[in-house]
């Protein structure tokens, strides 16, 4: 980034960004520093919102202390100047809103198009291997419980069984409407 760039950049929102993302994980400021391999005081300063004294380049730190809690060094460029990071794209819609799956089949049309024009066979067999490799090592999504498997609040989950007197007669009422409000992005 340009010095004059750096001038506007964000200081104060980045470092309220860090301390969120340190405290939500659970980590001192020690931790974090020790972490990124920087000192405590950097991490106080990056906090606290103060610019670094080089007004030329934003320091390193503020990469290491992304890499720590899994931002790209675009989120952090993006959290200086203000924005939120563009959502990062979803394993399972990659092409033209294809999945990896529905475009496996045409790696091997190509690898038979490219024998046919003349291609090695060889790198043929090595491309479809490679793509086959590469698909079976996408992680599964785990299937989400339908709401009828989330059962009572987790405070009392074994209240009905036991007959508890005490459970409100709504109490699965009050959880399927929170569910529906979750969904619907109306309740965090």
């Amino acid at each position: 980034m340009s010095a004059a760039r750096q001038a506007d950049l964000d200081w104060t929102g980045m470092g309220r960004k860090i301390r969120h993302a340190r405290v939500k994980s659970g980590m001192t400021q020690a931790e974090l520093a020790l972490a990124a391999g920087l000192d405590r005081k950097s991490i106080s300063n990056y906090e606290n919102g103060r610019p670094p004294a080089r007004a030329d380049r934003v320091p390193d730190g503020y990469y290491k202390v992304g890499e720590i809690f899994q931002w790209r060094a675009d989120d952090v460029d993006e959290y200086l100047m203000g924005v939120e990071p563009s959502p990062r794209a979803d394993p399972e819609i990659v092409v033209s809103g294809l999945s990896a799956l529905d475009l496996f089949p045409a790696v091997g049309r190509f690898a038979r198009a490219a024998v046919q024009a003349g291609g090695d066979p060889t790198l043929r067999d090595l491309l479809e291997d490679a793509a086959d490799r590469l698909l079976q090592s996408i992680p599964q999504r785990q299937p989400q419980p339908a709401r009828s498997e989330y059962g009572l609040a987790a405070y009392r989950p074994h209240a009905w069984a036991e007959g508890d007197t005490g459970v409100p007669d709504d109490d699965a009422a009050r959880i399927e409407q929170a569910l529906e409000e979750h969904a619907r992005g109306t309740k965090p």
